[in-house]
């Protein structure tokens, strides 16, 4: 008997030491946020709208009908945390962050408000994910929540998957969460880029990346196209892969407007700064590997042919990145991160420099080399398909 109360007693402290369920919460508790707009009133407060998740149930296998798998719920308040709290009073269920995709914010409010400090917010929540994408949009952000989505449940989740796929195939934008932003914001250089985007207006609205937002010193100050973007994210070494595009070599053609296009497969830059020059002298070279994706008018059936593109390819590609860094210069905005490479460098320079960095920066002087190999023309005998 009593050695089978002996065996019995280390079960029953275990038991006792069990924590149980007391502070379990079901999902019907909970309103998953999938996407947050901010945006400024004519009053200047702020107003904040949330998209949260809303299933729709379904029977056998069908569907439940034409009901939206979201609802937007709005608040205006003078301070984006006062916003959020306010958010329980008309969903009725405790916002859950940790589903969040996107947090939009309007291009008007960017340039008003410090996005560092509106950020604050989410990054001290423990419930919001650092991986969570930023967007800056043309005009009010709140239009974009209300978008039906094409393919996703809702369009916060088409927003996340245009930013990811521009990124990696297309090349004309950027991915930033709320932790790249942070990281970049607190730099020497105080620049972050941010993906921006615009509505489509035609028979189905339809929300598409075009181009970067640049932040300094919190707010937004420029905005590059994207045809400028691919350069810049080139120098960065950001550019995944994409589609450069170029006028045709043939001087014998009459349509100066035919484009052609190098599909790339590889791009890296490197930097050489000598911040010790009079003045500072910065050299860039950018090496780029590619397939030809598009002949419009050029014949490429030997060496010398190929050797003759590549050559106009690096001219078009050298001129763009020297246009592109001539306007940041312009700018005084030091979007490739100059001052963070000063001061890993030399520490003691950049605490001299670092209250006339902008000025110093418009003055550097840029050295750029571009070197183009054309891997493969795409075709047996590398000529385009139709004769002129």
């Amino acid at each position: 008997m009593n050695s089978i109360a002996m065996k019995a007693l280390p079960i029953m402290f275990l038991l006792l030491s069990l924590t149980g369920c007391w502070d379990s919460r079901e999902l019907t508790e909970f309103g998953f946020i999938m996407g947050i707009s901010l945006d400024q009133t004519e009053e200047g407060s702020i107003e904040i709208n949330a998209q949260s998740y809303s299933p729709t149930q379904t029977t056998g296998g069908m569907g439940g009908g034409e009901k939206q798998a979201y609802t937007n719920i709005k608040a205006i308040n003078e301070s984006v945390f006062d916003g959020v709290r306010d958010i329980n009073r008309y969903l009725g269920r405790l916002p859950r962050w940790s589903h969040m995709r996107v947090i939009l914010i309007g291009e008007e409010f960017a340039k008003e408000h410090d996005i560092g400090e509106i950020l604050d917010f989410f990054n001290r929540n423990e419930d919001v994910r650092l991986t969570t994408l930023v967007i800056v949009t043309n005009g009010k952000a709140a239009d974009y929540l209300t978008i039906k989505p094409f393919i996703e449940k809702t369009v916060s989740q088409q927003l996340q998957t245009i930013i990811e796929s521009s990124t990696i195939y297309a090349g004309k934008t950027i991915k930033a969460s709320m932790l790249d932003i942070d990281l970049q914001l607190k730099s020497k250089a105080k620049t972050a880029l941010i993906p921006y985007f615009k509505i489509k207006e035609d028979q189905q609205k339809a929300p598409y990346s075009s181009g970067v937002a640049i932040i300094s010193k919190g707010k937004m100050a420029e905005l590059l196209e994207p045809s400028d973007v691919q350069e810049v994210l080139m120098l960065m070494n950001k550019f995944k892969s994409g589609i450069i595009e170029f006028p045709c070599l043939d001087e014998g053609s009459q349509d100066s407007s035919k484009m052609e296009a190098l599909e790339t497969s590889f791009i890296k830059t490197k930097i050489t700064p000598k911040f010790t020059m009079k003045p500072p002298t910065i050299h860039m070279l950018t090496k780029i590997e590619g397939t030809i994706g598009e002949l419009s008018c050029t014949t490429i059936t030997n060496v010398g042919e190929e050797k003759k593109l590549e050559d106009h390819i690096k001219k078009i590609i050298e001129k763009k990145i020297e246009s592109v860094i001539e306007r940041m210069q312009e700018e005084k905005v030091d979007v490739l991160g100059m001052g963070n490479k000063l001061y890993q460098q030399d520490p003691a320079l950049w605490k001299k420099w670092e209250k006339d960095w902008d000025d110093i920066f418009a003055d550097i002087q840029f050295i750029i080399d571009v070197e183009v190999n054309i891997r493969s023309t795409g075709m047996p005998i590398g000529e385009k398909v139709t004769g002129e």
